[in-house]
């Protein structure tokens, strides 16, 4: 199977593109993993001087238990003193995750979503040549009025609450690495607005570019395939688990001085390089 990505800052609609996308017949996907990002440091410098040991084959067994996938043979079972060799060794496991998920499909493609594993888009690909990546992009106030929602009310599952200024931080990060890889090959962009309001054309152009033929029927099962992509505890996307395909208007939940400033602290971005009349190729 060939290996898909779908990354960008959480509360992006990662989760509604990963539903549509899984929709279709020829692709298995699964809930998130953070096989990587649970395991791999995003600070660059002390990736260089980590050393992959058992505390993180460990966090793999651990993840693994939660697929109800059995530790595979080929899995890391060792000491690694390089990232990019312990990358080589999580992307099997990966596709053991995968093979549990099939669920009668013959899949060509598999999906993995994990918003955080935006971070690691340059190690994926230097192990797997061969890797895509689907970013999904949407407006830095949406996504900092839906991370500072989320996270107040499950804190628990995001490893406390996020202010206004960390989710303006987190939106700001995210959209600096993203911005580095327009017009590369095996990268391709969704603007979240665009799949809201276009869906038909966003899917159409998307699955031209990673190869599948797109069917409009996916769309009205999107939502099905969703409730085996949400862990329970992710009430925060229980949205996805209906036929509503729509975006919100929290921004306007806030006051006016707090709309000014979360505008202003937002890093700059043209939306129209990834419009569908700039499509990347």
């Amino acid at each position: 199977m060939r290996r898909i990505f779908l990354v960008g800052c959480p509360r992006s609609g990662t989760t509604l593109l990963q539903s549509l996308v899984a929709s279709h017949p020829d692709v298995v996907s699964f809930p998130e993993t953070h096989l990587f990002s649970k395991t791999i440091s995003i600070n660059r410098i002390l990736r260089f001087f980590t050393i992959y040991r058992s505390k993180h084959i460990h966090i793999v067994q651990n993840i693994l238990e939660d697929f109800n996938v059995d530790f595979p043979k080929n899995s890391p079972d060792g000491t690694y003193f390089s990232t990019r060799k312990w990358v080589e060794k999580l992307l099997p496991v990966l596709d053991e995750i995968a093979l549990s998920h099939l669920n009668g499909k013959s899949p060509v493609l598999l999906l993995e979503k994990t918003p955080r594993h935006l971070h690691f888009v340059e190690l994926i690909r230097e192990a797997d040549p061969d890797a895509q990546f689907i970013h999904i992009i949407r407006k830095g106030e949406e996504v900092v009025a839906s991370l500072t929602e989320a996270t107040a009310n499950s804190p628990a599952s995001w490893s406390g609450s996020r202010s206004i200024k960390k989710s303006i931080f987190w939106w700001n990060r995210s959209i600096k690495i993203s911005e580095q890889f327009i017009g590369r090959d095996g990268h391709h962009f969704v603007c979240y607005q665009e799949l809201v309001n276009k869906t038909d054309q966003v899917l159409q152009n998307l699955f031209s570019h990673i190869g599948l033929k797109f069917d409009p029927s996916m769309i009205d099962s999107f939502h099905d395939t969703a409730g085996a992509l949400i862990n329970e505890q992710e009430i925060w996307k229980s949205k996805n688990l209906t036929s509503d395909i729509s975006g919100s208007n929290k921004f306007d939940r806030f006051t006016e001085d707090e709309k000014k400033m979360i505008t202003n602290s937002l890093r700059k971005f043209d939306y129209s390089k990834i419009q569908l009349n700039k499509a990347d190729s």
